[in-house]
This record gives C-alpha cells, sequence and structure tokens, in this order.
C-alpha cells in the first residue's frame, strides 16, 4: 500500500493533539512502524476531538451539532471538505487507506452522546455497552492496522475496552462528581449502600 496523501501540518496537528491530551495512547504509538503510527494518530486524534465535546460546551445542543457533524462527515454528507479540519482529513485518509469499517466510528460518536447530558449510567450493562462502542471499539480499529484479523483479537479488544473504561471512570469520577455526572452505575452504588447524591455531595458510605 501507498502512504495515504495528506498535508504533514495535518499529521503534526494529529500527533500534537494526542501527545497533549491522551499522552499514554499517543506513548504506544511511538512502538509502531510510521504507517501505522499515522493512522494510530488519526484515530485518536479523532477520539479526542469527540471526547472533549462536553467539556468545549456549555449546553448539550451545541456539543449535539458538533457531533452531527462528525456524523454527517463519516455518512460523506459534511458541508464543503474536510480540508479545514486536520483530523477529519486524516481520519479520512487512514480509513480508506486501511479500509476501515464507518459503522464502529459512527457508533463510537453517537456513544458519546451521553456524555452531553446528566443522565446517570443506569446498569452495569449499560456502562459495558458504552464502553463496548468507545474504548473497546478503539483497540479494535487499532489491531486492524496493526495485523490480521482474529477472535482472540477481537476478544482482547473488547476485554481491553473495558479495563480502559473502567479504570477511567474511578479517575474522572471527583471531575465527573463536580459538574452532577455521573458514570458509575446507579446499580453499582445501590448494591453497596450508596447513591448519586451522596456521590455528588462527596459523602463516604460504609
Amino acid at each position: 500500500m501507498s502512504e495515504p496523501t495528506t498535508s504533514r501540518d495535518a499529521v503534526a496537528f494529529c500527533a500534537d493533539l494526542v501527545r497533549s491530551r491522551d499522552f499514554a495512547r499517543y506513548a504506544a504509538t511511538l512502538f509502531v512502524p510510521p504507517l501505522q503510527r499515522r493512522g494510530l494518530l488519526a484515530l485518536y486524534a479523532f477520539n479526542v476531538e469527540i471526547s472533549r465535546v462536553r467539556e468545549s460546551v456549555s449546553q448539550p445542543l451545541p456539543g449535539e451539532i458538533r457531533l452531527q457533524w462528525w456524523s454527517d462527515m463519516l455518512a460523506g454528507k459534511a458541508h464543503g471538505g474536510v480540508e479545514g479540519n486536520p483530523v477529519a482529513a486524516e481520519l479520512l485518509a487512514a480509513i480508506q487507506h486501511w479500509e476501515l469499517p464507518i459503522e464502529p466510528l459512527a457508533r463510537l460518536v453517537d456513544e458519546h452522546q451521553f456524555d452531553l447530558y446528566n443522565d446517570p449510567m443506569p446498569t452495569m450493562a449499560a456502562l459495558e455497552g458504552y464502553a463496548t462502542d468507545t474504548s473497546s471499539a478503539l483497540f479494535a480499529l487499532a489491531a486492524q492496522m496493526l495485523g490480521p484479523p482474529s477472535d482472540a483479537i477481537d476478544h482482547l479488544a473488547r476485554h481491553a475496552g473495558f479495563a480502559v473504561a473502567f479504570a477511567q471512570v474511578i479517575a474522572s469520577l471527583p471531575r465527573d462528581a463536580s459538574r452532577r455526572q455521573l458514570f458509575v452505575p446507579l446499580q453499582l452504588l445501590a448494591g453497596h449502600g450508596s447513591s448519586m447524591e451522596e456521590v455528588f455531595a462527596g459523602r463516604p458510605t460504609p
């Protein structure tokens, strides 16, 4: 395969974005060949853009509009070209070069609509579904750029995604609680004698 063609500025932009906003994944890309690294950085920069929509808006509607733009772009409906958006340009180049499926990328965008609202995560099953379409999807798409598919890789991607997503829920709990958002499932809290309001108030439970 020949290397995908976009500007060097777009490549550098994605690398800088991932390095500043998702250093763990950026560091992981340092251990793969240059062509695969470029694809991974495009994927991870896309994830950064989607994941940070919540913190860049003060109301859900502007966030919905931003996410819809990405959905339209993936569906080929974006108004105008993507030359002005280096992340979108690099992502489309990676999709074409590595023949990445659009569906999991679109589901990732859709799943992050949950972030825009303060609805609590109801159950462990709901959290696993969220993790499947976000963190696990990233592992699976990254794996597609690094080697041939297999059931073992799919299984590993799913559970690695769970591990990363659950750890992130715990690490982000103080920040999320400060804005009255809860990713820890209500089902889990109830099972340990706690509640959403107790988490928001910072009260410890036995």
